[in-house]
């Protein structure tokens, strides 16, 4: 026999079921009933009291999620998450970042207090451990600074992470050392930063001896006193050795300007992105200089940079590093292609920092003069001569699409840069000033890379001479690398393009990052320390904004 049971018989038969619990306890004896959610411990209710008063969302939601549980003192009494917490809060100079921000002696008394088992206090504490680890967490894996807030050029967003994913993963992780060691960038080229900051911290006061005095510059074979002091500093900053320690005789003469210590200046040149001439000149001499204490802000500010972009760049990327005057392709940890490149002018054109994607690129390009170089620039020059356009393979455009005057017998001191009424175009060309390749992604700043008819240029060891975008020393190579993956013969497709008259663009099946960055300090794959001249002054802001966070710029002799 087989009872229907309707949905109000279930309703009665439900409550008879809970009058029967009520009433025999005994019955259910052996089976654990879960305590009702709002019936919270002791330091759960002190929890959720502490959370009353101001706190992030994040927090707010995790421990409501949660149950109200700690994340960092357990009510067994082991407290090694928050032992780790704070061993890694005291290990931030390693990154760069200062300790004193998390307020650690603080914590250590808020920790101690909660050892006696007050709900009150176990609470107080595990809040105070969640800030300082959701302070630290954000600053070790996306920076400290906001960088739009540090320099107007700084197009630069870091992913912060979210706080209410970053406690759920700690609380989860079976260690709390290796979750917090982990939030770093995992990228190589951090670690060895960090080993680098490391190094030049420890250095004495004047470990690297005196500074070589300025004047003309040096040459093989030449005497000075001058050779003396550059040899004991390259030796000093680790560039040469000296005859005696490799087992030979050292120069009967130690202000000889000699063949093993030329060696050494190339060497020092090279890493520090000079041309590798030998002579040392002024800038190769200033570069010798720089202080132990400006080497240590240089790579502070990198690591700052580093966790800025400590997100995913893309498999293949194209990377220019402004300071470097370089740009590379990078698929992974290999390199396709680099290049040396001309920025943007220091005192007016400077070069912005950004990301965006490559879609396409144009063979045969039309320069469109950009309105501020048509009216500060090429009219002061047809000013002074009508013909200037005629000579540059330029044309007027009139805005509006009316008719334009002839250049060579219009009277051009009646327009200004205020009421110029045309736009200037420059033909495809040999002459263009964008070469005949320009290489797009479209961008709210107009930047983009391109080739460029001025040669001579990149043959100097600064390179900031342009408008803004970035000229590339071999721009064909640079397409043929980038078309490589689309094309079966990447090399005689760029020849049929540059063949063809007019332009003629070409899309990217597969659009490419890139990020035009800014890093003045690194260490190479062979473990060589690199620096380079903070050409726009961007380090010295951002030091000064990390000194302003706390941030200590100081070797072992203070």
């Amino acid at each position: 026999m087989y009872l229907v049971c309707t949905k109000s018989c279930r309703i009665v038969a439900g409550a008879a079921f809970l009058a029967a619990l009520a009433s025999a306890p005994a019955a259910f004896a052996t089976t654990e009933i879960e305590a009702p959610a709002s019936a919270l411990s002791p330091r759960g209710e002190a929890l959720k009291v502490a959370l009353a008063a101001p706190v992030s969302e994040a927090v707010r939601t995790h421990y409501a999620n949660e149950g109200y549980r700690g994340v960092w003192l357990s009510p067994e009494g082991d407290d090694k998450r928050a032992t780790d917490l704070l061993a890694a809060l005291e290990n931030a100079g390693s990154h760069g970042l200062s300790p004193a921000r998390y307020d650690i002696p603080a914590l250590r008394a808020a920790v101690a207090a909660a050892m006696a088992e007050e709900p009150a206090a176990v609470a107080a504490a595990e809040l105070k451990l969640t800030r300082a680890f959701l302070d630290y967490a954000s600053d070790v894996r996306s920076g400290i600074l906001d960088p739009r807030s540090v320099d107007r050029e700084l197009h630069v967003d870091p992913e912060r992470p979210d706080g209410a994913v970053m406690l759920r993963e700690i609380a989860a992780a079976a260690s709390a050392a290796d979750y917090l060691e982990a939030l770093a960038p995992a990228k190589a080229e951090y670690g060895r930063l960090q080993e680098k900051l490391a190094r030049l911290s420890a250095l004495p006061a004047g470990s690297w001896g005196d500074e070589v005095p300025g004047g003309p510059s040096i040459r093989l074979g030449e005497k000075s006193r001058r050779v003396e002091a550059m040899r004991a500093r390259l030796t000093a900053l680790g560039d040469h050795t000296p005859a005696s320690a490799a087992g030979g005789a050292e120069p009967a003469s130690l202000d000889v300007y000699d063949v093993a210590l030329e060696d050494s200046v190339r060497a020092f040149q090279r890493r520090h992105g000079l041309n590798d001439d030998g002579v040392a000149g002024r800038r190769t001499i200033d570069a010798m200089n720089v202080s132990i204490e400006d080497r240590i802000g240089q790579t502070l500010v990198a690591l700052e940079r580093l966790r800025w972009m400590n997100r995913d760049l893309g498999h293949r990327h194209v990377y220019v590093n402004q300071a470097d005057f370089t740009v590379q392709l990078k698929e992974g940890d290999q390199i396709l292609f680099s290049e040396r490149v001309v920025v943007g002018k220091a005192r007016k054109h400077r070069t912005p920092e950004f990301s965006d994607e490559m879609t396409h690129m144009v063979f045969n390009p039309v320069w469109h003069v950009p309105n501020s170089i048509a009216t500060e620039e090429i009219l002061p020059k047809l000013q002074a001569d009508p013909e200037y356009l005629l000579k540059k393979n330029m044309r007027l455009v009139a805005r509006g699409g009316g008719e334009t005057p002839d250049p060579a017998t219009t009277d051009w001191t009646l327009y200004s840069a205020s009421d110029f009424p045309f736009r200037v175009k420059q033909r495809s060309g040999g002459g263009n000033a964008l070469g005949r390749v320009k290489f797009m992604f479209p961008n709210q700043f107009s930047i983009y890379l391109h080739d460029t008819p001025s040669k001579r240029l990149f043959k100097k060891d600064a390179r900031a001479f342009s408008h803004g975008c970035v000229r590339v020393q071999d721009p064909f190579a640079f397409a043929r690398a980038l078309l490589g993956p689309q094309e079966d013969d990447p090399a005689a497709f760029v020849d049929r393009m540059l063949a063809r008259s007019g332009e003629r663009r070409v899309n990217l099946q597969t659009p490419v990052p890139v990020h035009l960055t800014y890093l003045t300090a690194w260490v190479d794959d062979e473990g060589v320390s690199q620096f380079r001249d903070d050409v726009y002054g961007r380090d010295a802001r951002i030091l000064g904004a990390l000194r302003a966070k706390g941030v200590e710029v100081s070797g072992a002799g203070g």
